[in-house]
């Protein structure tokens, strides 16, 4: 939001005339004759005029001084272009203020953990070349050496990474040497950066659902498959963690496995749920991710029969 500019020019020719008569019986009470003819009227009202016009002028901001002032703020020399109609004139020199002022609030150096997030997902991926590495999430972790399994270090700091193309083609060694090379020209001289990638935790989930009369076994199994590798995808999770992939170091809870599959068209409710073979929670840390097993996770249909249950 930009500063209001003061007004300058708040007092006009009788303003100052008539402050400047009000102080006659103060300053000199033997002055009695405050008529147009009297001389010292006549100086007060001519000073008055000269005020008014100092005053006015001082209310001005001239181009010339929006061009020095944008100078200031910029690396190189600017200049207005003068043989140009004055409307132009005046549209090149707002979108030159525009302009300057969007360079300034961009975020150059790096000082806190969002600082290093938004240079990558910002400022690199837009300079990024066809041979570097396109990153798609990161996580800043400050005080962390991760490349030493450091769970303190002060003074480090380690971002853990997402490429957006993790083929074969991209695994190419010190593939992060650029993005290191491009950060170090922008953090403190006393931080030393760490660029790992994101440790996945394999994940298998064993579920015994039991379905609604009328329901399809094969569609709700497919279903349940779609919506749990959603659930857990570390890049596009749709309507999921508002399509940003699972969060970093977010910990698996069997409550919520049994919700998303509870809430599944055509299911009752969800029996039995393990995840990796057992019936506990799984925790992650900063800088874990999920990946989930699809081919050994089981999602096993019943259907109630006589007040019992059957496997389908």
């Amino acid at each position: 939001m930009a500063l209001p500019l003061p007004n300058l020019d708040d007092r006009t020719y009788n303003d100052l005339v008539e402050e400047a008569i009000a102080q006659i019986p103060l300053e000199y009470p033997d002055w009695t004759d405050h008529n147009p003819t009297d001389t010292g009227i006549i100086l007060i009202e001519l000073l008055a005029w000269l005020t008014e016009m100092v005053l006015y002028r001082v209310n001005q901001i001239t181009d010339e001084n929006y061009v020095s002032f944008v100078n200031l703020l910029r690396e190189e020399s600017w200049q207005l272009p003068i043989n140009i109609p004055n409307q132009e004139r005046q549209q090149i020199l707002q979108s030159e203020i525009q302009n300057t002022l969007l360079k300034l609030r961009q975020v150059y150096r790096a000082v806190t953990p969002e600082d290093f997030e938004n240079l990558v997902l910002v400022d690199w991926n837009k300079l990024h070349n066809a041979d570097a590495v396109k990153i798609a999430r990161v996580k800043c972790l400050a005080s962390r050496n991760l490349e030493s399994n450091a769970t303190s270090a002060k003074g480090h700091i380690s971002l853990v990474v997402v490429p957006e193309n993790n083929s074969k083609e991209n695994q190419q060694k010190n593939k992060y040497q650029k993005l290191l090379d491009f950060l170090n020209g922008r953090k403190l001289l006393t931080t030393r950066l760490h660029i790992v990638e994101a440790d996945y935790v394999s994940l298998t989930i064993d579920a015994n659902l039991v379905l609604q009369d009328g329901a399809k076994p094969e569609n709700v199994r497919k279903q349940a498959e779609k919506e749990v590798e959603m659930f857990f995808e570390p890049l596009n999770s749709q309507k999921y963690w508002q399509g940003k992939g699972w969060p970093f170091g977010q910990s698996v809870y069997r409550s919520a496995l049994y919700k998303l599959l509870d809430d599944l068209e055509g299911v009752d409710y969800v029996k039995a749920l393990k995840i990796n073979q057992s019936e506990s929670d799984v925790y992650l840390q900063d800088n874990q991710l999920v990946k989930f097993d699809i081919n050994n996770s089981k999602f096993k249909i019943l259907v109630a029969f006589s007040n019992e249950l059957k496997p389908i």
